[in-house]
């Protein structure tokens, strides 16, 4: 069993270091190590005193609750801690589906999401993203476990409250098993926290990190939330993967998760802000046709003109101005570019305007 390259992979490894303007990236521009640790209240000096054993498999009892914390009902012993949501989403897949099992998502998604359980042998169900965010177009989908990506990668798509009601009331009655992938829910559109469907005790299961939404990717740390059980089964086919997440990466998580409230909403607002200064001028961006604004996390999804080839023009622009974006292809969908939003804001505005004057781009 070997899965097929994970193609949004590939195109970051070539372009992302040397990007002027990174608008391919899925998660906030990094920060520096000084400045995350300002931003979770450590110093050098208390990294120091760290004991280098192994943190425990399951993840420090601190950290396990103020993860478990962030999702209502759920208690330290439902969580498990992982090297980043990659392993969460890995370990869940094994223990889910398989030959002859049936896997239902939002589609275009990422490619983590369908590419392991389809190497498992489990048949996808693509849920179109124009239709899949009304509730009752999941009536009458049939599988075996329902991907709930959310808010949606690529499409920076949501529930609205009404209709997540009524999606989640929906799979509660059909006892059906999900998995909700929250890896922006610390990103919704107005601030604060989203909204989070995990529900342990009814098979709601969830995968989720503060990395990508915090700029510190690097730190690689997430999670999986199930009920006991299920928590105990991924524990022990973690041991076998990585084992434990190194114990500075778990203090340093268990700091940035503690004190967010005091610097999220700041993140909060910067992204808004190239939000909206990119929806102010995409129209004016060489060949494009249309742009929803997204509603939570740090992508959205643009538009094309008819019959342009989105990789021919993501590598044009990148040659012409060191603007960066991931083009549709690499989701398996044409005509579009996938543009993330958590780029430094003088970065962006100045990686736009310099998009926006190559009219003879394509």
């Amino acid at each position: 069993m070997e899965p097929r390259e994970f193609f949004i992979e590939d195109r970051l490894e070539r372009f992302r270091l040397e990007a002027f303007c990174n608008l391919g990236e899925s998660g906030l521009s990094h920060f520096t190590m000084e400045e995350m640790l300002s931003l979770c209240g450590l110093t050098w000096k208390d990294l120091s005193q760290i004991p280098m054993n192994d943190a425990p498999n399951q993840g420090s009892f601190a950290l396990r609750s103020a993860i478990a914390n962030l999702y209502p009902g759920v208690n330290p012993d439902e969580v498990l801690v992982t090297t980043g949501t990659g392993e969460a989403l890995y370990l869940a897949f094994h223990l889910l589906v398989g030959p002859e099992k049936k896997l239902a998502l939002v589609w275009p998604a990422f490619q983590a999401l369908y590419e392991i359980p389809r190497m498992l042998g489990a048949e996808i169900i693509p849920v179109p993203y124009e239709s899949a965010f009304q509730a009752t177009i999941w009536r009458s989908i049939e599988a075996d476990l329902y991907v709930i990506n959310h808010p949606h990668n690529p499409t920076g798509q949501t529930f609205s409250s009404t209709e997540w009601e009524s999606l989640l009331e929906q799979f509660r009655k059909r006892k059906k098993t999900v998995l909700f992938d929250e890896h922006y829910r610390f990103l919704p559109s107005g601030g604060g926290m989203g909204k989070t469907g995990v529900n342990p005790k009814q098979r709601f299961y969830g995968t989720g990190s503060f990395t990508k939404c915090f700029g510190v990717t690097g730190l690689r740390v997430g999670w999986l939330i199930a009920d006991q059980e299920f928590i105990r089964r991924a524990r022990s086919f973690k041991d076998y993967l990585t084992h434990t997440v190194n114990p500075i990466s778990e203090r340093i998580a268990l700091g940035l998760l503690q004190g967010k409230e005091e610097f999220l909403p700041d993140i909060q607002k910067r992204v808004q802000n190239n939000i909206d200064h990119f929806t102010s001028v995409c129209m004016d961006l060489p060949k494009t046709k249309s742009f929803v604004p997204p509603k939570g996390g740090l992508v959205g999804w643009l538009e094309l003109r008819k019959g342009i080839s989105s990789e021919e023009y993501a590598d044009k622009l990148f040659a012409r101005t060191g603007v960066f974006v991931l083009p549709g292809s690499n989701f398996e969908m044409e005509g579009f570019l996938r543009i993330g939003f958590g780029e430094k804001e003088d970065r962006f505005q100045e990686g736009l305007r310099r998009w926006k004057e190559c009219l003879d781009l394509i």
